[in-house]
């Protein structure tokens, strides 16, 4: 059988501090399901890490598969937890989603075999309670997803829990990632596969150096039965296997729940596969995916009946197009105005997805997912004389693609690239934006890894990184003069990429509160002391705000003194990384520049008993950069030049101890007061 390892630990290693507890565990568990060892039922704390409220004492793993006419892929579940605190019994509430369409011509996946036990020690002795079938519910999360859920009874600090269920698919060309590291502590998981030579997978590991892998030659049975005649004319034979079992031991707990983290599961230890092609005897081999170039052809075919057919969908909205249309407009105009026809005609219907399947009914029903839209939006392109492409990723929310191997399975949507014939770049749009500001796209498609379906484009320039289309960027100018314990001034802020997008979320907020009655007024113009609310945007470029107000503020007094903050509007008014370690890398939802020029005129009768120092720093990979830049001239006035500019987003753990010391002191300059005293 052929199996191709594909070993990604770059980012594993670099996250080393996540394992550098790993250490010999205060217990072996008892591998035997059914029977947890007396050991496991009285130790109380988890000595490499105490604040653990349960652990894994072992989760095994088994994924085979069967064939009666067609593959079936079956993974079996057994799972062992203690619980060592209070919080730890969310552990014995269970939810495992499985895919279920309603469309009954779909693959299918089916849960059974469920079945759970609690230990507790009573008196002195090991009580053994099951779960009672009522416990166990299969319900319907929409029209492709049920979950399965079941709670374990009698579960309270210091029980042991213990389950099974299996999980059974007719969709074989892709096996779950299995996740060998979790949100607790892992004393062991151990996960086997036993896969027919027929199928051939790439497998990815992350933290190889954790992963003990074993195999050994195998084999299975099939059948092929006419389901109209009796067994008795129906065919058995034996099919070669592989069997590969992935150990891995005492792994610490990654942390769900820090902030500044698009999907931690990218960052678990963890086995992952993808359906590279099938051998079947007599047979040439049959790549699905040998490279990414087959991707883009499966998905580009016309015959795709999900994807590359609609790419060639008429404009459904031609008529209405007439009326938006005029040949004197701009790249840009043709562009937004298109959008603009589309999110007018349909609504998107907060789901992403990769395929399609019926857009006539998604023009009856006025509404559709981003990709549905997507399909239709490239056929209002072409009809304004422009040409649109497909770019396709997985968002950053359910984890980076591949980095080894090409991968269908592992994309999940996709976005639409416009060429501009004058200078021969993309511009990026999605069916889900509310605004369409040009390649400032949602934050969970803003992704580093994109690839572009153009058959005109050489391989080289197919791969995208989406974070780099659009500059985000705030500069402020302000000027005020102190007049006695009053600050008044003009403030001008000029907005660009997801900076002005944010606002026009937010001032779209606002109104809808206001219509709705839930506030009385803007909350903007609302502010106190601000007057002369003025914001400017274009409809050729949406991506752009203007805003200016007057304003009046209040300085703090105390005595014969005046304390003002130099910045009027800070930045950055705390530091939300408090933790004392990392785990995780830090991702920023964008890089962005902040840039402010604050000009202050000093009221008569005070001078400068305290002023604040001029300050810079960077991260040493430059990933970060602050200058505070402070003067005060002979005309009685200061002069405040501040900049702060996110270049990377992402900062790994090993850096987060100089991101959070660096973050705190520029907080502080922020918050830096000018303490004027009165002189008459």
């Amino acid at each position: 059988m052929k199996i191709r390892f594909t070993l990604f630990a770059l980012l594993l290693q670099l996250l080393s501090p996540a394992y550098s507890q790993e250490a010999a565990a205060p217990l072996v568990p008892n591998l035997k399901y059914g029977k947890p060892s007396q050991e496991e039922l009285q130790f109380t704390t988890y000595a490499p890490d105490t604040t653990a409220a349960a652990v894994y004492l072992f989760h095994q793993g088994h994924s085979y598969f069967t064939y009666r006419n067609s593959f079936r892929l079956v993974t079996e579940h057994w799972v062992r937890i203690k619980v060592l605190k209070p919080q730890g019994v969310t552990y014995a509430d269970v939810s495992v989603p499985f895919y279920a369409p309603i469309d009954q011509r779909e693959d299918t996946e089916r849960a059974d075999e469920i079945e759970g036990y609690t230990y507790n020690i009573e008196n002195g002795k090991s009580v053994k309670t099951p779960m009672k079938r009522e416990s166990v519910s299969i319900e319907r999360v929409n029209n492709r997803i049920k979950v399965l859920k079941f709670s374990l009874p009698a579960v309270r600090q210091g029980s042991v829990i213990e389950y099974h269920y299996k999980i059974q698919s007719d969709y074989f060309a892709q096996i779950d990632n299995w996740m060998m590291q979790e949100e607790i502590p892992m004393l062991y998981n151990q996960y086997k596969t036993t896969i027919p030579s027929i199928l051939v997978y790439n497998i990815e590991l992350r933290g190889k150096d954790h992963i003990q892998i074993k195999q050994r030659d195998s084999s299975m049975r099939g059948s092929e039965h006419d389901a109209h005649s009796t067994a008795s004319n129906g065919r058995d034979f034996s099919i070669t296997a592989q069997e590969t079992t992935f150990t891995c031991r005492n792994l610490p707990a990654i942390r769900q729940d820090e902030s500044y983290s698009w999907c931690p599961e990218d960052y678990k230890v963890q086995v992952s596969f993808d359906l590279q092609g099938t051998q079947y005897p007599g047979s040439e081999y049959k790549p699905y995916s040998q490279q990414w170039a087959d991707v883009d052809k499966q998905l580009l075919n016309p015959d795709n009946s999900q994807f590359g057919a609609f790419l060639s969908y008429s404009n459904p909205f031609r008529d209405e197009a007439k009326e938006v249309f005029a040949h004197e407009m701009s790249f840009e105009e043709k562009v937004i105005r298109a959008f603009r026809l589309l999110k007018k005609q349909l609504a998107w219907n907060g789901r992403y997805q990769l395929y399609s399947s019926n857009l006539d009914k998604v023009i009856r029903q006025k509404s559709g997912s981003n990709a549905d839209l997507n399909f239709i939006f490239i056929g209002m392109l072409k009809d304004f004389g422009l040409y649109a492409f497909p770019v396709v990723m997985s968002r950053r929310s359910t984890g980076m693609l591949p980095h080894s191997f090409p991968s269908l399975q592992k994309l999940n949507t996709f976005v639409v690239a416009v060429l501009n014939p004058e200078n021969q770049k993309y511009v990026f749009l999605d069916s889900s934006m509310d605004i369409p500001a040009l390649s400032v796209l949602p934050l969970d498609l803003c992704v580093s890894k994109a690839r572009l379906l153009s058959p005109q484009v050489e391989e080289s320039k197919k791969w995208i990184n989406l974070m780099e289309k659009s500059e985000s960027l705030i500069l402020m100018t302000i000027k005020a003069n102190v007049e006695g314990n009053l600050i008044k001034g003009h403030r001008t802020t000029i907005l660009h990429g997801q900076e002005a997008v944010d606002y026009q979320k937010k001032m779209r907020q606002e109104q809808d509160s206001i219509a709705s009655g839930q506030i009385s007024g803007s909350i903007r113009t609302n502010k106190i002391g601000v007057t002369n609310l003025h914001v400017k945007q274009t409809d050729s470029n949406p991506g752009i705000i203007d805003e200016q107000f007057d304003f009046t503020l209040k300085a703090e007094q105390a005595g014969n003194r005046l304390y003002i903050n130099p910045m009027l509007y800070p930045q950055l008014k705390s530091n939300p990384f408090i933790q004392a370690e990392r785990v995780l890398p830090v991702e920023f939802p964008y890089p962005y520049k902040f840039l402010m020029q604050c000009i202050l005129t000093l009221p008569q009768g005070y001078e400068v008993e305290e002023m604040p120092q001029p300050y810079a720093i960077r991260t040493e990979a430059d990933n970060l950069q602050c200058k505070y830049i402070i003067q005060k001239q002979d005309n009685n006035t200061v002069v405040l030049n501040y900049i702060f500019h996110l270049k990377g987003y992402l900062f790994m753990p090993q850096h987060y101890n100089q991101l959070k010391e660096m973050w705190g002191k520029v907080v502080e300059k922020n918050n830096a007061l000018i303490v004027l005293k009165r002189t008459e």
